[in-house]
């Protein structure tokens, strides 16, 4: 699992809580004069860009550090070892000792400096899992909720906004334009409203095959009651004869939706609209508690309990920004398939889980610069890992759409960009994503750290992860030689593991960055099957 991401301003704010912790690095009396003798010894060297050697310097003094129990000032040895490397270019060296700058200030008590530490080197961190493709489908390890499928993803979209799929009808131009039938379609309504008017939309979905997400949206929360308008509605919902995802007041923990409100109050509305969808349209209608991905600090405080919540989803969005690059380079390395980990690590033992919406811009609205590449491989990215990371994760759903009220525009909609549309039709062919609910892959895949690879051709596939925003190239190695190559997510390469029967193995992922040289290189151990 990816480690944990935070939002570019959260790392911006925490990254700003370092700025200026040299001041607390002080001589501490006549019997540490060697120490700053060092210490200072280091410091000329940096001035110089005699990295190599100040680091040898500050390595050299941290253990008397430690001694004196003088953690901070360890810390502060340890951040200055990580900035001459990060300077040399050795990335996961300079990730190596900001967690040892993060270990030591939080044993200082300084625990804002800490995180602040760890948001970068988390962020900068090399990574590499492995996985093989099996025809064997894991057995449910917990009863399945109304409308998951046992093994895959359903494939959705938000499409009423892209001009090029409306005629005669987004159920099946969109699936002309992609290149596959998608299960179901997004929607909105506005509390208060009848299902009809979703009248021709749930029409659509009866003649396509497809279900219909209803994005419910209630402009005033104390409108919510136990009501006739509402059991109609459940009721209504339970006789339309399709599929329905209901997510009632999404995005909850986002102030900038108008029904926003305390957890305490959205808790008794969900669940006053989770027990009558349970009592009247229990088969065909999924309750789908969905906040956004960020702010991430309060989701929790607002999740209205197992017995009122069928799925959970979440709104998944990347704009580019720089702002939060630790290497001042003006990149956007934020991961964003790792935006899911909390609710994820949170929820998925529980629920399924549901992208409700959401995309990677292909545009810097604030520049007003074209980040294709970086979109189209963010986009790959997703589609690629989500089976491997994130089994849990049974439908994704695509905001297809360049249209915004707001005045910072993002740029979602594939008819408008050819390469971001190649990258999702190249990801959603992929067997494991579903194009009727009720349907189930016949794929899956184990990690080689939790399963036998068998001795014999398996496709093996990876998630790497590293400094660099974007790779070029990862090659797999067994024994000094080369047993498989691939040139983007998932990393799929054909491996013989026969000659291996019944061998604990040491695989050597090496990953390229876009200008072909070497970025990283992790070692992941597999056992192989007798």
């Amino acid at each position: 699992m990816p480690r944990l991401k935070w939002s570019t301003k959260a790392l911006t704010l925490l990254t700003a809580a370092v700025v200026g912790i040299s001041s607390l690095i002080l001589p501490t009396g006549a019997s540490a004069a060697s120490k700053w003798t060092v210490y200072k010894e280091a410091q000329r060297l940096d001035a110089k860009g005699s990295y190599a050697a100040a680091i040898a310097k500050y390595k050299s003094i941290i253990p008397e550090f430690i001694r004196e129990k003088d953690y901070g000032n360890a810390g502060q040895m340890y951040r200055r070892i990580g900035d001459d490397y990060a300077k040399l270019k050795q990335y996961d060296e300079a990730v190596e000792n900001w967690d040892q700058e993060s270990l030591y200030y939080a044993k200082a008590g300084q625990s804002i400096n800490s995180l602040a530490v760890k948001v970068k080197a988390d962020t900068l961190r090399s990574s590499a899992q492995l996985f093989f493709e099996t025809s064997v489908v894991p057995t449910p390890a917990r009863k399945l909720s109304v409308l998951e499928p046992v093994n895959g993803a359903y494939i959705g979209a938000y499409a009423e906004r892209d001009p090029v799929v409306q005629r005669p009808f987004y159920t099946e131009g969109f699936p002309k334009l992609t290149g596959k039938k998608h299960a179901g379609y997004l929607a909105y309504m506005t509390y208060g409203s009848s299902l009809s008017s979703l009248g021709n939309y749930i029409k659509k979905a009866k003649e396509s095959g497809t279900a219909l997400e209803i994005g419910m949206q209630p402009y005033n929360i104390n409108d919510v009651k136990d009501d006739a308008y509402l059991q109609q509605l459940a009721k209504d919902a339970g006789a339309a004869g399709i599929p329905i995802f209901f997510r009632f007041a999404n995005e909850m923990n986002g102030k900038w939706v108008p029904w926003y409100t305390t957890p305490a109050q959205y808790i008794q509305k969900f669940r006053i609209v989770a027990n009558a969808f349970h009592k009247y349209a229990p088969d065909n209608v999924a309750m789908v508690w969905a906040p956004g991905s960020e702010p991430e600090g309060t989701i929790q405080s607002y999740y209205p309990g197992d017995a009122y919540v069928d799925w959970v989803g979440v709104s998944l969005y990347s704009i580019f920004n720089p702002s939060g690059d630790p290497l001042k380079q003006g990149q956007d390395r934020s991961s964003h398939i790792g935006k899911l980990n909390s609710i994820y690590n949170w929820y998925a033992a529980r629920k399924p889980i549901m992208i409700t919406e959401g995309g990677v811009s292909y545009m810097y609205p604030e520049k007003k610069q074209d980040k294709t590449d970086w979109a189209v491989y963010r986009t790959r990215e997703l589609y690629a890992s989500l089976p491997l990371l994130y089994p849990q994760v049974k439908a994704v759903f695509w905001f297809d759409s360049n249209a915004d009220k707001t005045d910072r525009i993002k740029y979602y909609q594939l008819s408008a960009n050819n390469k971001l549309l190649q990258a999702y039709k190249q990801g959603v062919a992929d067997a494991y994503y579903l194009s009727s609910v009720g349907d189930s892959s016949k794929v899956s895949y184990r990690s080689v750290a939790a399963a036998a690879v068998p001795a014999e051709t398996v496709k093996l596939n990876g998630y790497v992860k590293s400094w660099s925003p974007t790779l070029s190239k990862v090659t797999y190695d067994i024994g000094g030689k080369v047993v498989g190559t691939a040139s983007q997510a998932p990393w799929k390469a054909t491996v013989n593991f026969a000659p291996y029967r019944g061998k604990t193995l040491t695989i050597t992922v090496r990953a390229y960055g876009p200008d072909g040289k070497l970025v990283t290189t992790k070692k992941v151990t597999a056992h192989v099957a007798k």
